[in-house]
């Protein structure tokens, strides 16, 4: 009878998502650059455009019900890469049909219709994906020179000091735009709107005065952070783009990329880790300043399957203290011990303040079955699922309450399927990709 059951809640719970991404599913043709787009936007009401990482994780999603749309998401992602490797992190395909709706976004345009921002680097693990689950190779190698370019972009320009620790040169770039961790690097000292509109100002008016060249940006030294969850989940995704070379049968670029990979994990654990706190801090500007602020992707080195066994005991113990992140619903994305941690979505919409967000979850699941937490990582990802069944497919969740805020049919929360497949089980439930 419990098989019938578990197996009933993966099956509602994979209608829900199919639903989910057919109202959010974006398709036509932009003259703008005279192609066709096929792919789902975070929410219809908020965010109707392509976002990258949420189409990353979007994919990985869709190749569960629907490969071949999963594909096109990842297709779709990749159209408009620039010349130099750059995929932006909006790409504002049906522009024309929301105007108003930009006048209040506070973002960086390469174009009109193209970003000049990355966002954190999960591509290949959506590629793999799409690959593994009915692409296979053909689509690999389809992609590949985007890929390729992309990963080589980053390595190239947004790692100056060749410490394998790529930088973000705006908060928003790391998605979690209004994380407490950068408050005091950014001077704000309040969560009032328009104190964290000022915040932004003081770098984009800056950068707008250096004509967003990144050499120019980097040396004003107005906002460096080698962030711990880009890099994390860069390490994770330069090994997995490994392992897609190996499968294409090139093992050059296969030992570059875990060359790569390797580089950047031993910068996490020499720069980031500290052995006080038992947790991995940002670094900021040129002097690399440790960003002490205890936030739930100060955790997510956890999901690097090669973390030395002491660090790996670290983060758990903290995931599991009552006091930081073992909320009722967890993972808030920042310690309940912080002063700025706040459970519910402060006025404006500020995100990652203290909220339970579904794509941390996912990659902190992997990270405690991969270190042998398997009773947290159950717990989490119950817990997970519980928001979704509840409040449905929220921007995120108050980690007390259960409460949805934000964004309704957010499409990333349809990872919940993810972690419902990994709870009951699912054989490669957890593992799109070969290094997962």
């Amino acid at each position: 009878m419990a098989s019938l059951v578990t197996s009933s809640r993966l099956t509602r719970m994979q209608e829900a998502v199919a639903a989910l991404f057919e109202r959010n599913r974006q398709r036509g043709h932009a003259p703008w650059c005279g192609r066709d787009y096929d792919f789902c936007c975070p929410s219809t009401g908020t965010y109707p455009f392509q976002w990258f990482w949420d189409s990353c994780f979007h994919a990985i999603v869709l190749s569960r019900i629907d490969p071949a749309r999963a594909r096109s998401e990842i297709q779709s992602l990749i159209a408009n890469a620039h010349p130099d490797g750059l995929i932006s992190h909006v790409t504002f395909w049906q522009r024309e049909r929301y105007e108003q709706m930009l006048e209040t976004y506070s973002i960086a345009y390469r174009t009109p219709y193209l970003t000049d921002c990355i966002q954190p680097p999960l591509l290949a693990e959506a590629v793999a994906a799409a690959a593994h689950r009915g692409g296979g190779t053909a689509f690999v190698r389809e992609v590949m020179p985007a890929l390729r370019r992309y990963y080589d972009y980053l390595n190239r320009v947004r790692d100056p000091d060749r410490d394998g620790l790529i930088a973000i040169l705006q908060a928003d770039e790391s998605g979690l735009d209004h994380s407490p961790k950068y408050d005091r690097y950014l001077g704000i000292e309040s969560i009032a709107p328009a104190e964290m509109t000022r915040g932004w100002q003081r770098v984009a008016t800056a950068y707008a005065g250096v004509d967003r060249v990144p050499e120019r940006m980097f040396a004003l030294d107005r906002f460096i952070v080698e962030d711990v969850m880009v890099n994390t989940i860069y390490a994770i995704n330069l090994r997995q783009l490994a392992d897609l070379y190996r499968e294409l049968g090139d093992p050059t670029a296969a030992a570059e990329m875990d060359g790569r990979a390797a580089r950047t994990r031993a910068g996490l654990l020499d720069k980031c880790y500290s052995e006080t706190d038992g947790l991995f801090y940002d670094l900021a500007g040129q002097r690399e300043e440790r960003l002490r602020t205890s936030t739930a992707t100060a955790l997510l080195p956890l999901a690097l399957p090669d973390l030395p066994a002491p660090m790996a005991a670290a983060l758990i113990a903290h995931l599991r203290d009552p006091e930081e992140y073992a909320a009722e619903y967890p993972v808030p994305s920042v310690s309940m011990r912080e002063p700025a941690f706040c459970p519910e979505m402060p006025a404006g919409n500020l995100v990652f303040r203290g909220t339970t967000w579904l794509n941390l979850n996912w990659y902190l699941c992997r990270g405690l079955r991969r270190h042998g937490a398997t009773d947290l990582a159950r717990r989490v990802e119950e817990r997970s699922v519980a928001l979704v069944e509840r409040a449905g497919f929220r921007e995120c969740y108050n980690p007390r309450t259960g409460a949805g805020y934000g964004a309704q049919g957010l499409g990333w929360s349809a990872l919940a399927l993810e972690l419902l497949a990994a709870l009951e089980g699912e054989q490669g439930a957890a593992a799109p990709g070969s290094v997962v």
